[in-house]
């Protein structure tokens, strides 16, 4: 008779742990996987053989948490692709803006040139007590060269500290961006850890299920016999 009651207990196991999954199964979505995992373990029926302790777990309520399990992982896959996006499209920014900056310099590059082309030619002028046609006395055309000297000189000086500020920003967001490329790589190697874990778990919760579910086979056949 012991092997008939022991199959009547494990028959009312898993009816109880079945109508707990279904109860489960409208929980909240914001219960952490550990949480849920947690829950699942200790609303289990327990039962001790051979000094052993182990828990019937309903068919439903493992469904319920496989679910979550998906969820959490669909969920955080799409963090990962949307914070990637995000990445590449702040990089691309960044690089077209440095590209602008190069064509500034360059253009800087090409009239400061030009102006300096344009001083020499006014020097050989003075030089030649000629300018463009004109006669100047030589004092008033060296105060005139060396204004012209200095506003060039000033213009570039401001020239070229704008163009060191955009760079120093430039190198800041590059800095910027390498990091958070570092924090999303392990952002993913954690979520894959996590992953796998999980799955490691989950995988020995079946384990214990197929165990159990031998066991009652075994049960049967001998109360039967």
């Amino acid at each position: 008779m012991k092997p008939f009651f022991l199959l009547l207990f494990f028959a009312s196991s898993f009816t109880v742990a079945s109508a707990q999954g279904t109860a489960k199964k409208g929980a909240p979505a914001n219960n952490t996987l550990a949480r849920q995992f947690n829950n699942l373990k200790d609303n289990a029926n327990s039962y001790v053989e051979n000094n052993r302790t182990y828990k019937v777990v309903g068919v439903t309520s493992l469904d319920a948490f496989w679910k979550s399990v998906q969820d959490t992982i669909e969920a955080r896959e799409k963090k990962l692709i949307e914070a990637g996006k995000e990445r590449d499209q702040e990089l691309a920014e960044a690089k077209e803006s440095i590209q602008k900056q190069n064509s500034q310099l360059e253009a800087i590059k090409k009239e400061f040139a030009a102006k300096e082309q344009e001083v020499q030619q006014s020097a050989y002028n003075v030089a030649n007590l000629s300018v463009l046609g004109i006669d100047m006395e030589k004092q008033n055309y060296v105060i005139l060269s060396f204004a012209v000297i200095i506003t060039l000189l000033v213009l570039l000086g401001i020239f070229l500290m704008q163009y060191r500020s955009s760079k120093l920003v430039a190198v800041e967001k590059q800095k910027a961006f390498d990091e958070i490329d570092q924090e999303y790589n392990e952002y993913k190697k954690n979520a894959r850890e996590k992953e796998l874990k999980v799955k490691r778990e989950l995988q020995t919760e079946m384990n214990r299920i197929e165990e159990l579910n031998q066991q009652i086979a075994s049960l049967k056949k001998q109360s039967h016999v």
